[in-house]
């Protein structure tokens, strides 16, 4: 693996396999072996092949989050949260097949594919306690009929669907999982603290510990002291940021490594290259975002970046790496390129002319 090496952003944009860009602020991303879908704060949705090429536009009027797809519809198989929406649109056409207005925002969507469900959830925020005061599981046939809501007295800050079994992580005041089986719901008490974040069947709580929830059995592991960020699973590793800005990596719910910075690690993906793994995660603010590729076995660092453009959101598959920027760029990084380009500037000092210009054609021909 190559030593660390601080880009300037810009250049590591220039090296970039595929920029491109939607109206404003781009706050959803998805990516599986066929297409490249990005929504943005003001409703613009528009998704592309691998080549690059666009292959149907949409705008759902109101910011878009988070999108899921499902194989077992043929009509509407592309779920995605909106505003105060949950909508159904057909993947590859990109029409809008059905949407419902929700009660609040919209926060969560997800399939459950055994019952042939969508479920979706929101929650209202009281400005003048400036917390959320209740929230709402909503279940939606494929088709968008509504089957039913349920009302909480908590937002749910992570939902998880698995196997007929859906897990919504709660906030105050009962905190734990309330899992759904179908149409029946159980709650699950499993730690005295908020959950405020989650990668699938595992949760981050305020109080710095993260709970296992598999198969009914819950486990709980002090991680730090502060409140967690994110969480991402890569093979045997989990990965958990905090608000303070340290990353650990756990295997077998030990510490491997530990890497820290000076803000919170609000997002966090794994990425493949031909020799290892890698992990991305990056901070936000509204004055811009500090970016770090690590080498996943040790914590190395691969590649650090700063940006006064902030990453709004990310997202990796396979060897590509997706940066949503709140200017509405999209940056497109194929990991073992990227690696290569470095290793070049290293071996020769700099980039030459002739090779930027090269640079510079070839993505051109990506736009």
């Amino acid at each position: 693996m190559i030593r660390m090496t601080k880009i300037d952003f810009e250049v590591l944009s220039e090296w970039a396999w595929a920029i491109r860009e939607l109206p404003s602020s781009v706050e959803g991303l998805f990516i599986d072996e066929n297409k490249i879908i990005a929504g943005d704060k003001d409703g613009a949705i528009v998704c592309w092949n691998h080549e690059g090429e666009i292959l149907w536009e949409q705008n759902v009027g109101s910011r878009v989050e988070n999108f899921v797809i499902t194989k077992k519809s043929k009509s509407a198989n592309l779920f995605l949260v909106a505003g105060l929406e949950v909508a159904g649109l057909n993947s590859e056409s990109g029409e809008i097949i059905w949407r419902y207005e929700l009660e609040g925002i919209s926060d969560w969507v997800t399939i459950d594919e055994k019952n042939k469900q969508i479920i979706a959830t929101s929650s209202v925020f009281d400005l003048e306690y400036y917390d959320f005061i209740e929230g709402s599981c909503w279940r939606f046939t494929f088709e968008g009929e509504l089957l039913d809501s349920h009302k909480m007295d908590e937002k749910a800050w992570h939902l998880f669907s698995n196997k007929g079994e859906v897990l919504l992580g709660l906030g105050r005041p009962r905190n734990g999982i309330l899992a759904l089986n179908k149409d029946e719901f159980l709650h699950h008490k499993i730690a005295e603290s908020p959950i405020c974040c989650g990668f699938e069947n595992i949760f981050g709580h305020a109080d710095g510990s993260i709970s296992t929830f598999n198969k009914g059995n819950e486990a709980n592991q002090k991680i730090c002291n502060s409140a967690i960020s994110s969480i991402f699973i890569q093979n045997n590793k989990t990965l958990i940021s905090n608000i303070e800005g340290t990353l650990f990596c756990n295997v077998k719910n030990k510490t491997k490594w530990e890497y820290s910075t000076e803000d919170e690690l609000s997002l966090l993906c794994g990425i493949k290259s031909d020799k290892s793994d890698l992990v991305f995660t990056s901070t936000r603010t509204d004055s811009g975002s500090k970016l770090f590729l690590l080498n996943s076995n040790d914590g190395s660092e691969i590649i650090t970046s700063e940006t006064k453009s902030s990453i709004r959101t990310s997202m990796g598959f396979g060897n590509m790496l997706l940066l949503g920027m709140n200017n509405g760029k999209i940056i497109i990084l194929e990991i073992d390129l990227l690696l290569r380009r470095i290793k070049d500037k290293e071996n020769s000092g700099e980039v030459d002319d002739e090779r930027k210009k090269m640079l510079d054609k070839l993505r051109s021909l990506r736009k």
